[in-house]
């Protein structure tokens, strides 16, 4: 079924009369690194701390448990109150690829995801300032995003069906699926946008911490637009995943050169948490290489045992794969990590949670977009060149708020005639 140009006329009334967010956002403004890249300060008061609202007091107790039974024990509970921990990190990523393999097609085939980013942060104010101490662990969510507020609860079902049958959607089902994608991912980027201060736009051109920060009242005014923002978009119900690592009980990742990583799907409607067993995909088919249990301990220098001995017990296809798709030794982690890094060769589920957390400068951090200790923020080149990415997809597909108008007006037409 074509999409109808009576149901396109009314959304592009909607945009224009800024029903959909849209009124505020300047025509032919251009998206920027730090609008889908949000790093927030990891001192200071001026936070969002992981309340209910956003962070479920029974995920707690869920993620508590995982950890429980590995080497980091009660370490998390015992060395973090619930108030440490604070939200550090945002992005907004449009086009998540929707085949489980590497393809062009994901281009058209992806969907827009939400992933906030939580560590937590030990902090006191003496006469100097600030003082903090962001410990080395965090807890990454993800959110798909709500086609219903764009499309209505009709279209967006038809849209969510689609995404569930990617690999089998013909020509003129993934132009259809691709024009409503774009309608939603417009409606987010606009409202991401119409988050600016009224500073100057080449200040939010490279991935770092937000320029509002530099001027307390331009932070509060900040935070004041991104709590709502959050709570539309990052409510419980709409979690897809939380992965969480931790050091064991002490301070000193250098020294102790372990992290134990764990995963979980949602449950009871995004108020539960239930494990997820780590996976390791192919990149040319999309298929199950290893499922090497429901946490991971790892190192520096190593990956986890279990995905050690399944590789050892491969056939040679897998084998080869797994080879070239884990950073095993720290000798490997310069010659692999340009092609763990380029999301183009390397989607996150084709190679194992420490090896996409070892491609940053420092060579004790596993963290990809935090602050580690009294260190400034540490960014990964993986994290770098996913917001490149799609930076570029999204100027490309969406250049301007009254382009997308333009472009989806354009599809309507044509599917009325």
């Amino acid at each position: 079924m074509m999409i109808g140009f009576g149901y396109l006329w009314m959304l592009v009334v909607a945009m224009i009369s800024g029903e959909l967010a849209y009124g505020e956002t300047p025509s032919g403004a251009m998206v920027r690194a730090k609008d889908i890249a949000i790093v927030l300060p990891a001192q200071g008061d001026q936070h969002l701390a992981a309340g209910p609202a956003l962070f479920p007091v029974a995920w707690w107790s869920d993620i508590h448990a995982s950890f429980a039974a590995t080497s980091v024990g009660d370490a998390m509970e015992l060395e973090n109150s619930r108030d440490d921990w604070r939200l550090v990190a945002i992005r907004f990523a449009p086009c998540q690829p929707l085949i489980s393999y590497i393809s062009e097609r994901n281009q058209a085939l992806c969907e827009p995801q939400l992933r906030l980013v939580w560590q937590p942060v030990h902090q006191q104010y003496s006469g100097r300032g600030w003082v903090a101490y962001a410990d080395d662990r965090a807890i990454h969510a993800l959110y798909r995003i709500d086609g219903s507020r764009v499309l209505g609860e009709q279209k967006a079902a038809q849209w969510r069906q689609w995404a569930r049958q990617a690999s089998t959607l013909n020509q003129a089902e993934t132009l259809q699926y691709e024009a409503l994608n774009h309608l939603i991912v417009a409606q987010v980027a606009a409202e991401l946008m119409k988050l600016r201060s009224g500073l100057p736009g080449s200040g939010y051109d490279v991935v770092g911490e937000r320029p509002e920060f530099s001027l307390p009242d331009r932070g509060r005014s900040f935070l004041s637009k991104l709590g709502p923002f959050l709570l539309q978009y990052a409510r419980p119900e709409l979690l897809t995943q939380l992965t969480a690592f931790s050091l064991p009980e002490g301070r000193d990742p250098p020294m102790i050169d372990e992290w134990v990583f764990v995963a979980f799907d949602p449950a009871a409607s995004g108020q539960r948490l239930k494990a997820q067993a780590l996976t390791v995909r192919s990149r040319r088919d999309g298929r199950i290489l290893a499922d090497y249990g429901y946490a991971a301990r790892a190192s520096v220098r190593r990956d986890e045992s279990a995905l050690q001995d399944i590789m050892d017990q491969a056939n040679d296809e897998a084998k080869a794969e797994l080879k070239d798709a884990v950073i095993w030794t720290f000798a490997e982690r310069k010659a692999k990590g340009p092609s763990i890094a380029a999301p183009e060769q390397t989607h996150v589920a084709h190679t194992s949670c420490a090896s996409c957390h070892k491609l940053g400068g420092l060579t004790f951090d596993l963290h990809n977009l935090s602050y580690l200790g009294d260190r400034e923020i540490s960014i990964s080149p993986r994290v770098e060149m996913d917001v490149a990415r799609e930076l570029r997809w999204l100027r490309a597909s969406l250049p301007n708020i009254s382009g997308v108008v333009a472009d989806q007006f354009s599809i309507g037409r044509q599917g009325s005639r």
